[in-house]
């Protein structure tokens, strides 16, 4: 009996990796249009001289790629993955699903994800954000169907965003390498433990059984792959060396959220 509990755990932890997993792709066209707004981007092979785990630089462009011998293998596989399955089922789904519907399941898997961005709030020292996040969460779960509706948007409670890698980075800890992670896709070292410590922190994680994490991780992926589809495809066809575009896209978008969360003093958010 205890052996098949440790079996469920271990795959409603694989579940959750696979919901992280198959929106990776989807996450860089995201950070490509942070980094448009965020200014010119830094050379991608900018280096830091840094001894120092905590400093000033967030980790942002200047972030090192030690690894980039590995790293570039592993990207040509995502990339291949996402070409042979993820892009079409996103295609499909594009042209099949009605605006509207669209809209309604990006709020689903929006408001699954409030609980992480609550605690990390409450972590960054910023408890009106964090309680605008709380009570978004429930009256969209419960008036809002799971947050199919968005009735919250209407009091005025705009969605934020916050994870356990920027939580660290408010605090000052360096990004440390830079990383593309099998499936998962780019990082660095300090959002690698913060996307697993979020994954930790996700109710889907404790409550589902590998099935449905298994449904859940598909159906996000491809309505986030969908929705963020133009920002990736011009990027690739603007970029002389995709793998340094998407490094360079990646970095910034994570140094411009760090800054954010550091711009907002403690309890006077």
């Amino acid at each position: 009996m205890a052996r098949a509990a440790i079996r469920q755990r271990k795959s409603a932890s694989m579940g959750a990796l696979l919901l992280i997993a198959v929106a990776a792709l989807a996450s860089v066209g995201a950070a490509r249009a942070d980094a448009d707004d965020s200014g010119a981007a830094a050379p991608a092979d900018a280096k830091d001289d840094s001894d120092s785990l905590f400093d000033d630089d967030f980790g942002g462009p200047d972030v090192p790629d030690p690894f980039e011998r590995l790293n570039r293998p592993v990207f040509a596989g995502n990339m291949a993955l996402d070409t042979a399955v993820i892009d079409p089922i996103a295609r499909a789904y594009g042209f099949a699903v009605p605006a509207p519907v669209k809209a309604s399941v990006r709020g689903f898997f929006s408001n699954l994800n409030r609980p992480v961005v609550f605690a990390n709030e409450l972590l960054q020292l910023s408890p009106r954000r964090a309680a605008q996040t709380l009570g978004r969460f429930a009256l969209n779960t419960t008036l809002g169907i799971g947050g199919l509706f968005d009735p919250a948007h209407e009091l005025g409670w705009d969605e934020h965003e916050a994870d356990f890698g920027q939580t660290l980075g408010r605090w000052g800890l360096h990004g440390g390498f830079y990383v593309v992670l099998p499936f998962l896709g780019p990082s660095t070292a300090r959002d690698t433990v913060g996307t697993f410590v979020d994954m930790l922190m996700r109710i889907d994680t404790w409550l589902l059984p590998f099935s449905s994490q298994l449904i859940l991780g598909g159906g996000y992926g491809i309505t986030m792959r969908e929705d963020r589809r133009d920002e990736l495809n011009e990027l690739r066809r603007s970029s002389l060396d995709f793998y340094a575009a998407v490094r360079s896209a990646f970095l910034q978008s994570r140094a411009k959220l760090v800054r954010e969360a550091r711009a907002r003093r403690p309890f006077r958010d």
